[in-house]
């Protein structure tokens, strides 16, 4: 039986992931993820060579009084607002859909610009938006990690990959086989598209943010090049590991739920 072994959320793209025990998913994947994002001075969302910057920052987000929290490296806790909104704008995500941010008013650019060294705003994905790359649900199973492990010489952490589930199935790679099908986890169903193609994020320690395992290297060597869902298979450049997924059937996740393929 496959089961949901862990959940993952980051409420600011590029930031801790965080671990949370049950979440809401709607349309748009599970309820405040990624809602938040960077932005550098040129009003472009951080790059991904560029999040081992932020893994140390750990934010919360409470829903029912918009509030945030976040707890930096150094055990300064900041806390205010995230409904303040000042300089609005659109960004573009990598051609694949416009955003419209606004930059989050309070102490929240100045403390990470501060760390960072650079000028960093805090922004707020406005509407239905959020600050996901491509399909709002991202998986990966033990026995994937497992593979990739053992390939690697080294235990592999979810956390890698920034997944919004992980699921226990012993059968390493099998989900490569599931394009298309429906797959319902908990009371939600989730229509499964192809592997995620990767850069070299996974690489980086998830707490720390310094790089410390050859992840790319090896998954170049064992793992298939993997175009964009949607995409003609020759534009594929890297290779897909972890999978993308749409929401069908909105609803609640747990950890513990029963993952089941049903048509």
């Amino acid at each position: 039986m496959i089961t949901v072994t862990q959940i993952g959320r980051v409420f600011v793209k590029a930031t801790r992931f965080l671990n949370p025990d049950w979440v809401e998913v709607n349309a748009s994947g599970i309820r405040h993820d990624r809602i938040f994002g960077l932005a550098e001075a040129d009003d472009r969302f951080v790059s991904t060579e560029r999040h081992g910057d932020f893994f140390p920052l750990t934010f919360h987000y409470e829903s029912d009084s918009d509030c945030l929290r976040l707890e930096m490296p150094d055990g300064e806790v900041l806390e205010g607002d995230a409904g303040a909104i000042g300089r609005l704008w659109e960004h573009d995500n990598h051609g694949i859909r416009r955003i419209p941010v606004g930059e989050v008013e309070g102490p929240w650019s100045a403390a990470i610009s501060r760390l960072v060294g650079r000028p960093i705003r805090l922004v707020r994905c406005l509407g239905r938006t959020s600050a996901l790359d491509v399909l709002p649900i991202t998986f990966v199973t033990t026995g994937s990690l497992q593979r990739l492990g053992r390939e690697l010489g080294a235990p592999v952490q979810a956390a890698r990959f920034r997944p919004g589930f992980v699921f226990d199935n012993d059968q390493e790679h099998e989900e490569d086989s599931w394009d298309g099908r429906l797959l319902r986890v908990g009371d939600v169903s989730l229509r499964v598209r192809t592997p995620v193609p990767r850069c070299p994020i996974p690489g980086l320690d998830p707490t720390h943010g310094v790089r410390n395992l050859e992840v790319m290297k090896e998954l170049i060597r064992y793992r298939p090049k993997q175009a964009y869902p949607g995409q003609p298979p020759e534009s594929a450049v890297t290779p897909g590991f972890a999978t993308y997924a749409e929401v069908v059937e909105p609803g609640t996740v747990r950890v513990g739920d029963r993952v089941e393929l049903v048509s």
